[in-house]
């Protein structure tokens, strides 16, 4: 029995947050047509084009190299500084009100072309470009998630084919998840399921591991969720991934391991699919080794 032992790790057990260096809204929503096809088809509206020309009458250039810079942990991001928001002259704030009613804007438009009906490189597109703005922070991702439905639409694009496509979307709820009030909407639209699914497929790309994990990192925070990522279904796989040879993705397996250790309930079964000794190897392979050397010589002077 595990219960009363406790695995010492150097994973942290806090969910997985947003890099320090965080795009400005302008700079996120300009992936979603960077890319852009040459010539696209006459038959169907592209808002690309539309909302690059719109982007350049909206703002000034003092706007495109700004950058919000927020950490989502526990309840959100932090308040804005104030003695910054009285200094601010009307022009400047009614600006600001214009820019963040056009991010409004093109956020709905992206939203809408991760539709089922879209063309895949659309929705590609416009998952990468939502993924990146929602490295704002909470405020970004309160701007996505006004939106009934996208969650279920993010969700439906693990399953494509395109590793891109599956990265951004990983991406982009390993952002959502990070925001506790949107952990059960996450989980409740099929994301661990979906995970699952992804993770098992062969040859998966490194970046898509990763940001799959740290999805399942940041939902295992919640006890409620930890149950259903350590069944017998899932566990077996994040198992697997802590020998993966790409570090990113062996510390986001041990986050979620040592993240799912946190429930007593959830001992036995680590115990029994060999989760507690694959821990200890993968954290201390030193003193792994010297036991499992140890238990070689007293073997042999049996």
């Amino acid at each position: 029995m595990i219960s009363g032992t406790v695995v010492p790790t150097h994973f942290s057990c806090r969910p997985c947050h947003f890099p320090v260096n965080t795009p400005s809204w302008e700079e996120a929503l300009r992936v979603g047509f960077s890319r852009a096809r040459a010539s696209p088809s006459s038959s169907s509206f592209s808002p690309f084009r539309l909302i690059k020309r719109s982007h350049r009458h909206h703002l000034r250039k003092s706007d495109t190299s700004s950058a919000v810079i927020a950490r989502v942990s526990g309840d959100g991001g932090g308040a804005p500084n104030a003695s910054q928001k009285q200094s601010e002259s009307p022009d400047i704030e009614e600006e600001n009100s214009t820019s963040s009613s056009s991010a409004d804007g093109y956020v709905a438009l992206f939203v809408r072309m991760l539709g089922l009906d879209q063309d895949p490189l659309d929705r590609e597109q416009a998952v990468v470009a939502l993924w990146k703005y929602s490295l704002g922070g909470k405020k970004y991702i309160d701007s996505i998630m006004q939106f009934h439905g996208c969650i279920n639409l993010i969700v439906n694009l693990l399953k494509s084919k395109s590793g891109s496509t599956c990265e951004a979307a990983a991406g982009l709820l390993r952002s959502i998840s990070s925001v506790n009030i949107y952990r059960e909407k996450v989980a409740d639209a099929g994301a661990i399921e979906e995970i699952t699914a992804l993770l098992a497929r062969p040859s998966l790309p490194s970046e898509v591991k990763e940001q799959s994990l740290c999805t399942l990192w940041n939902l295992s925070v919640d006890e409620k969720f930890r149950l259903q990522i350590a069944s017998p279904d899932v566990l077996p796989i994040i198992i697997d991934l802590l020998d993966d040879e790409d570090l990113k993705v062996k510390e986001a397996a041990g986050g979620v391991m040592s993240t799912l250790a946190l429930s007593q309930s959830n001992h036995n079964t680590m115990v029994e699919l060999g989760a507690i000794l694959k821990l200890v190897r993968v954290t201390f392979p030193g003193i792994f080794l010297s036991f499992f050397s140890f238990g070689i010589s007293v073997g042999a002077s049996h």
